[in-house]
């Protein structure tokens, strides 16, 4: 389960709309069991018309069932070929230096590449550029709650999951903002 292909087959990307009304990537998502996923959301509520574009296929699922709590989203996206989950290590005992690793799909979308096309973006077209990007690095700082990986995650990669060197998922990725003043670091949620 170390390998990036096995670990990105088990995501998707969460698609919506922007405010113009156009094409949008939210986030990264992963999934925990049959047709169950997860991700970090910063608002309760999700938007009007949520989607989840399979990562492995291309296929695209309505978002149901959506739950919320603490910045952490579980809903429902059901694919014809439900997608495996990864594994998730049980124990919150994450010590400072361990070895981690994140996933998530960064926004495409302001890529120049992309610039003249936005208006007639869609998933179809989309989903040839979706690009796994992985975070290597080891656990600089935590709480009981929150912990940093060492590297930088992009827009678009929150929700992704955050794994130990045996590809068990350990945490789930946060938005976060560069500092120019400080090394990059990527916040996550810690899973207990």
């Amino acid at each position: 389960m170390n390998d990036l292909p096995a670990i990105a087959s088990r995501c998707g990307v969460l698609l919506g709309s922007d405010a113009q009304g156009r094409f949008d990537h939210l986030g990264t998502a992963w999934c925990v069991g049959e047709h169950e996923w997860v991700t970090a959301w910063a608002s309760e509520e999700p938007p009007a018309k949520l989607q989840l574009l399979s990562s492995n296929s291309g296929e695209i699922a309505t978002v149901e069932q959506w739950e919320w709590e603490s910045g952490i989203a579980g809903f429902v996206a059901r694919f014809t070929v439900p997608v495996g989950a990864l594994p998730v290590r049980r124990g919150s005992d994450l010590h400072k230096r361990d070895q981690l690793r994140a996933l998530g799909f960064p926004s495409m979308i302001d890529h120049p590449a992309f610039r003249l096309h936005r208006g007639s973006l869609d998933a179809g077209r989309y989903y040839p550029y979706l690009c796994p990007w992985l975070i290597e690095g080891h656990l600089a700082l935590f709480s009981a709650d929150e912990g940093y990986l060492t590297g930088r995650s992009f827009d678009g990669m929150a929700g992704g999951p955050v794994f130990d060197v045996d590809g068990r998922v350990v945490g789930v990725l946060l938005d976060g903002q560069a500092s120019p003043d400080h090394p990059p670091l990527s916040r996550f949620h810690r899973l207990a």
